[in-house]
């Protein structure tokens, strides 16, 4: 089992397995965590349960149809789900454990901080992953 919380504690969350991590280096995400891109572990809805604190939660739409959670005590970003993906995306900064496995991949190049240079092999997409986006979703 991985673990996970937020900075104050209130909220706690496990996770039977990780499907994968992606840096995403899209403009929202680096506001919102101050860093020069975010990490997100994904995990199969099935697979994921809140255990505590699941009433500090606060919601916010970042771009239409995209939700971002927070605690509403320490600001942390939380896990949540995007109505056109089939997983949760929990900030991997969370997890108290090991999640078992390594980023994979950067999504948003094309947003990416100008002062960041992306030094890895992971394979890198200027927008979303082709066939996960919300536009694949669409008619």
């Amino acid at each position: 089992m991985i673990r996970g919380s937020c900075a104050c504690g209130g909220i706690h969350f496990e996770m039977d397995a990780v499907r994968s991590l992606t840096h995403c280096h899209c403009t929202i995400c680096r506001k919102l965590t101050g860093a020069s891109f975010a990490t997100y572990a994904h995990v199969e809805k099935d697979k994921f349960r809140w255990t505590s604190g699941q009433y500090l939660i606060n919601h916010y739409e970042s771009t239409p149809g995209s939700i971002r959670a927070f605690c509403r005590v320490c600001s942390s970003m939380v896990p949540s789900q995007a109505p056109y993906l089939e997983t949760v995306s929990v900030p991997a900064g969370l997890l108290d454990d090991d999640p078992g496995v390594r980023p994979r991949l950067h999504v948003y190049t094309s947003s990416k901080a100008p002062w960041w240079d992306i030094v890895d092999d992971l394979p890198k997409h200027e927008k979303w992953v082709p066939g996960f986006g919300p536009e694949s979703r669409k008619g």
